[in-house]
């Protein structure tokens, strides 16, 4: 399914400059201002509010003034830092542009695939398969600025190697392995549409935000700086979105000491659960064949004797070293995966750290709650998945390995059962070695690898979920300065959770119940208001709405139509807006360390589109006529045919130049 946003033009794209000083006065500075404009997709709708970074050098001291736009998209003159600024200074403001005022200078379209016919987003997420994701980068008319023109578009995204090994793209596409996860680079083209497909077979798909920045450059030296300059501000967004660093120190210790203890026990408990779970299934496999043996009669051939698999599964209904084997190998299971649940946790205050860091504590607890019923939820769903692929994965796993066993043990017996116990030892050790190396054997081991895997994940999103309890009742606690009784309230809250039911306790919560892990983040989010430091808009309530589907295909930024619905009561439509941001940040420096390694040297597709960008800018400054009353600075501000240099507004001709990033939202 498609679903199209309804695109609305604000502002007449190419609008000549507007009068100079009787108009709109200009300060008594003389500055130059760079902007890094960041935009955010949200769950299939256009977001449509820019947030953009405005640096300022100053040239002459002086008062510097800066334009913003109303709602109405008028300008509206600001006093940079408030006061006169000397030379030499440097200065930096946040600009808030509302929905549909202003435009990206590319759009961008995302449409998703699963083993062949185009799906929604939601349908990839989690799924296993061939995902395929298609991406379209154009210019977009709407723009009122020429920077599609003169901008080199990178696209990027990560997965994680656990997903997938390998990823195929367009030609031009580069893939590496970075990490834990595998990082897609992508270079478009200055002024042009460019279409790219990427597809990778995939376990329980889980891809980051793509991420597609713009810079000008004319050299790899100055791509390599520009990306890393806009990567490195969109990192410390938060600085200057909403003052990162307003929290509870004493909080954030206690959290940060609960954080270390969990990794501590994570990796203690993991380094015995895993070794003892490998003994035991040694151990199981041992026991198995050797029941099996004992079962073998007459010429046994090449293959697995049903008469002797039936004998050893007679004896699991008894006291049996085989019986016996089977349940320290479930507990083993069980264990293994339970150790997880410390990661989990660890994962959980990690992720609590950086919000309050970001936003402070206003109505995080009520969003804890709503990500521990969401987490706890799919945590169960998870582990019954793990149990089922376990089951499907053991049964042609044995049969396989019995048949393997057989044929190694029937060579050595000359085919007969007679004597079979005394080289049961030496047919095991030859059947390991050739699951080791026989590409059909290994499949079957990958299977149970893969359940195990998946268990061992629903563990630590389970522990997750109960930490994220915890966490709701410190934070809660913290309002008041008393955490002394915040275990005992997660406790109880926990056993709410079991006794009433995970639906139940969502809905008392208030949270609604959702599969992903940001229920209701965003929902029921209407337009802002106009540029500057106002809210983000949201349901004022505070409540949960249905989530809507994310559309198969995504339109970033173009312009889009929103009805206002109120300002939020806190901070979380921008919190995710600028953690999304701040996650493409490292995606971006990566790609950068990819195209251009050194600094100097670059790929094929980079250095095309750096030539073709060089002679774009090489255009952009129309020549000045001698009789005109703009000087040659101000002309090459403005652009080629007054085409404004500013993102905000053609008044601020004190601009010098902008990049660009735009983020999707993570599957």
């Amino acid at each position: 399914m498609t679903v199209s946003c309804a695109m609305a033009l604000a502002i007449a794209a190419g609008g000549a400059a507007p009068a100079r000083e009787a108009e709109y006065p200009s300060g008594t500075a003389v500055a130059t201002k760079t902007q890094d404009v960041f935009g955010i997709l949200h769950a299939g709708t256009i977001s449509g509010e820019l947030y953009i970074a405005n640096d300022f050098q100053i040239d002459q001291s002086g008062t510097a003034i800066d334009y913003g736009v109303s709602e109405d998209g008028e300008p509206v003159a600001q006093t940079v830092g408030g006061e006169e600024q000397a030379t030499g200074a440097a200065a930096n403001t946040l600009t808030r542009v509302s929905s549909g005022l202003k435009a990206m200078p590319w759009s961008v379209h995302v449409r998703y695939s699963l083993n062949g016919p185009n799906v929604d987003s939601s349908a990839v997420s989690g799924a296993n398969g061939l995902v395929g994701l298609h991406v379209t980068v154009a210019p977009n008319p709407l723009a009122d600025t020429d920077y599609a023109n003169t901008t080199i578009p990178v696209i990027a995204f990560t997965v994680p190697t656990k997903v997938t090994s390998e990823i195929t793209g367009s030609s031009g596409t580069l893939v590496t392995q970075n990490g834990t996860d595998m990082l897609v680079v992508a270079v478009g083209r200055p002024a042009r549409t460019t279409s790219f497909d990427f597809f990778f077979t995939a376990k329980h798909c889980s891809m980051s935000p793509l991420a597609v920045a713009a810079v000008e450059a004319s050299d790899t030296a100055e791509f390599s700086r520009s990306m890393t300059a806009l990567a490195t501000r969109a990192s410390n967004l938060s600085d200057i979105a909403i003052g990162g660093g307003k929290h509870d120190t004493k909080l954030l210790n206690r959290l940060k000491a609960m954080r270390d203890a969990e990794r501590d026990k994570a990796k203690s408990a993991i380094a015995t659960a895993d070794p003892a779970y490998q003994q035991a299934f040694h151990d199981y496999m041992a026991a198995y064949v050797t029941s099996y043996t004992g079962h073998l009669s007459g010429s046994i051939g090449d293959s697995t004797q049903m008469s002797a698999l039936l004998g050893t599964a007679g004896e699991l209904n008894s006291d049996t070293p085989v019986a016996r084997a089977v349940a320290d190998i479930s507990n083993a299971t069980n264990d293994r995966s339970a150790a997880r649940a410390h990661q989990g946790a660890a994962d959980a205050i990690d992720a609590t750290i950086r919000q309050i860091e970001l936003r402070g504590t206003t109505g995080l607890a009520a969003d804890l709650k709503r990500q521990a019923a969401s987490q706890t939820s799919r945590a169960a769903k998870d582990f019954k998945t793990g149990q089922k692929m376990m089951h499907d994965a053991m049964i042609p796993f044995s049969m396989a390995y019995t048949d393997a066993y057989t044929r190694h043990l029937s060579k050595m017996t000359g085919g007969t059962a007679s004597g079979a116990s005394t080289y049961a030892q030496q047919a095991i050790k030859q059947t390991n070695d050739e699951f080791a190396s026989n590409k059909n054997l290994k499949a079957d081991n990958q299977k149970v690898q893969a359940a195990l895997d998946t268990m061992a994940a629903a563990k630590a999103r389970e522990g997750q979920g109960k930490m994220l309890l915890t966490l709701a009742a410190l934070v809660a606690k913290s309002g008041t300065g008393d955490v002394s009784g915040a275990s005992k309230s997660a406790a109880a809250d926990w056993k709410t959770v079991s006794a009433n039911g995970l639906t139940a306790y969502a809905l008392q919560s208030g949270a609604g119940v959702r599969a992903d892990d940001q229920a209701a983040d965003g929902a029921g989010a209407g337009a802002r208001a106009g540029s500057g430091s106002g809210s983000v808009a949201a349901d004022g309530a505070g409540n949960a709405a249905p989530a809507a589907p994310l559309a198969s295909t995504r339109s970033l930024y173009g312009l889009a139509e929103r009805q206002s619905h109120g300002i939020e009561a806190d901070m979380s439509g921008t919190v995710n807006d600028v953690v999304a941001v701040e996650t493409a940040a490292e995606i971006i420096k990566n790609a950068v360390d990819t195209l251009a390694p050194d600094g100097a040297s670059a790929s094929s597709a980079l250095k095309r589109a750096i030539d073709e960008a060089r002679a774009a800018k090489a255009k952009v400054a129309a020549p000045v006529d001698a009789q005109s009353s703009v000087g040659a600075l101000e002309a090459s501000r403005i652009g080629r045919e007054g085409v404004s240099r500013d993102v905000v507004t053609p008044v601020n001709t004190h601009t010098a130049g902008a990049r660009f990033l735009m983020v999707t939202d993570e599957l």
